[in-house]
């Protein structure tokens, strides 16, 4: 029989750091946890990170200074109950989109868990991520789109996320369990997706149409809008070509620019502002996201959206933890409450944008369940393409390209 280990051949100093480190716990918080709990009980999860090799949960650092001293009579006896959700920090601090989300979703999470929320607004992604930087910037929670996930996950901005506190990721549809860009959504949590399309006024242009090939029709010349977006544009000229939509190949990304370069005389204009272009009456079709059409027929009841035959374009904004939040508990709860079906029922019938969330359809208002320019049928969706960061290199092929057509 051996000596019970004790832990003083540890060098404790070495230990603290690197705990406070890799669990993003303040000192503020292990100095509290000591105070209530006493040293041995705070320090524990630290002497065991160091003499194992398994690595805790992240929530349970974050949680100690708010976790109640266990009893003695309790020690080592095995527990029937549920582990206790762990108390959430009294702030939580949210950069999102404007007017990305219902009206009564943070009043909603403030109410059940006593959290007072500060929620920040942006409009564009250059500006939210100047400001997010690599750490959060002091927000604990953002919503990222898709496709610079894995930029976030490189620079080591966002954490990984403690799915103990997030029981609800269990309502995502199951196409949405591991996407490419974050499989087993390991960093993150899709939020609201879309598709990427085509709009055009039925008043103008009374025929059907169904391929991208009408966004080149000379017909429409000096009315036909286009994205301001180099990465939708190359893949909408990339899957019409037949091509994937994240090809490396230079020679059919040549052969996407010229198929652009032809097509550019007829453009009126390239935007991100569709609700605006799409509305105004000199653009008689373009590309859009499916889910702004709702904003454009607010304005021109004659626009409707197809998915072109072809192929087309998803993605999705997601939610995610970043590595500075002071208030991670907070956070991994927010994320669940998003996910509750309802809650997240409310959200698309507010904003118009179909979320992931398998569990919430029976509560969506079913003129939206019904759009196919918010939520397709399952054939069209079995032919649309993710859009991935591949780095910079590849990025710098579509870049010079997309500069030679904008400057060109």
């Amino acid at each position: 029989m051996t000596d019970r280990y004790d832990g003083s051949t540890i060098d404790m100093e070495q230990a603290l750091v690197r705990y406070i480190v890799e669990r993003h716990v303040s000192r503020r918080q292990l100095l509290e946890a000591i105070a209530k709990l006493g040293p041995a009980a705070a320090l524990a999860p630290v002497i065991a990170a160091c003499t194992t090799n398994g690595s805790a949960s992240p929530s349970v650092a974050a949680s100690a200074a708010s976790a109640p001293a266990p009893s003695a009579s309790a020690a080592g006896v095995a527990s029937a109950e549920p582990t206790p959700v762990p108390e959430p920090e009294d702030e939580l601090w949210i950069y999102n989109w404007t007017e990305y989300i219902g009206e009564e979703s943070v009043p909603s999470f403030e109410d059940k868990y006593g959290v007072k929320v500060k929620y920040d607004f942006f409009s564009n992604t250059d500006e939210a991520y100047a400001k997010l930087g690599n750490d959060g910037g002091g927000y604990d929670l953002s919503f990222p789109i898709s496709v610079d996930i894995p930029d976030f996950v490189e620079k080591g901005a966002i954490v990984p996320l403690d799915k103990s506190l997030i029981p609800n990721i269990a309502n995502l549809s199951q196409e949405w369990a591991s996407p490419k860009y974050d499989p087993n959504n390991t960093h993150s949590v899709p939020y609201m997706w879309w598709t990427t399309g085509v709009a055009y006024d039925t008043a103008r242009i009374p025929e059907t149409l169904t391929s991208s090939k009408a966004l080149w029709d000379a017909r429409w010349d000096g009315h036909i809008a286009m994205l301001d977006d180099w990465q939708e544009v190359f893949a909408l000229a990339l899957i019409q070509l037949g091509f994937d939509a994240n090809t490396t190949s230079t020679a059919e990304l040549d052969q996407a620019l010229a198929l652009l370069q032809q097509q550019k005389p007829l453009v009126r204009v390239y935007s991100t502002d569709t609700g605006t272009t799409m509305s105004s009456g000199d653009n008689w079709i373009g590309q859009v996201w499916g889910a702004d059409l709702y904003q454009i027929t607010q304005e021109n009841p004659n626009m409707t959206y197809f998915i072109p035959e072809e192929g087309g374009v998803r993605g999705s904004d997601t939610m995610t933890v970043f590595s500075g939040a002071q208030h991670p508990i907070a956070a991994h709860l927010f994320i669940n409450h998003m996910l509750d079906a309802q809650v997240s029922a409310a959200n698309t019938n507010y904003i118009g944008y179909m979320g992931p969330n398998a569990a919430a359809k029976e509560f969506i208002d079913p003129a939206i369940v019904g759009d196919p320019a918010i939520n397709p049928d399952q054939a069209l969706i079995d032919k649309l393409q993710e859009l991935i960061d591949q780095g910079q290199d590849v990025r710098d092929e579509y870049l010079s390209r997309w500069q030679t057509l904008r400057g060109g």
